[in-house]
């Protein structure tokens, strides 16, 4: 994915500076597992490199290959992003963490950011059907609580010590 045919370039115009600099940068958003902060970084890397100042194969040699795939992972598109976490949940057969995930789903919809269209075809519709099904599932008593009240029970609870 981050891999291109780069032009030789002599070691004096390679910024081992830069390099380091572009090194963090890959880690930091790998830290935050931001999948915006991947694609920003994606395309500082590109011009960095295409500029001559890092080499973009050294760069990414020089990534333990759990931090290329975790990379490559954030600059999948988002409906790939859902996809991955939809199947986990379907293993998990966790209604709760099927829940959490719908409600960033919706989220992420009501930003424009993917079509829900895109992520069936992403998981396939039988698994997004077991999501719904295990979405349902959930107690209700999680989805018609107000959330004032849900505060309220927690600062009562916690009078009593419990945290």
């Amino acid at each position: 994915m981050l891999e291109i045919t780069q032009q030789s370039r002599s070691p004096v115009q390679i910024d081992p500076a830069t390099h380091a600099e572009c090194l963090g940068f890959v880690r930091d958003a790998i830290a935050t597992a931001d999948r915006q902060t991947a694609l920003d970084i994606k395309n500082v890397l590109a011009e960095v490199c295409q500029r001559g100042h890092a080499d973009r194969n050294a760069i990414w040699a020089a990534l333990s290959d759990t931090e290329q795939q975790q990379f490559k992972e954030l600059l999948l598109p988002a409906a790939h992003h859902f996809a991955k976490r939809i199947k986990q949940a379907i293993g998990w057969n966790s209604p709760g963490v099927a829940l959490g995930i719908d409600c960033d789903l919706e989220d992420v919809i009501d930003r424009g950011e993917v079509v829900a269209a895109d992520v069936v075809e992403a998981v396939g519709d039988r698994h997004f059907l077991e999501f719904q099904e295990l979405v349902a599932r959930c107690p209700k008593y999680f989805t018609e609580i107000p959330a004032p009240s849900i505060e309220a029970t927690t600062k009562k609870l916690a009078n009593f010590g419990v945290p």
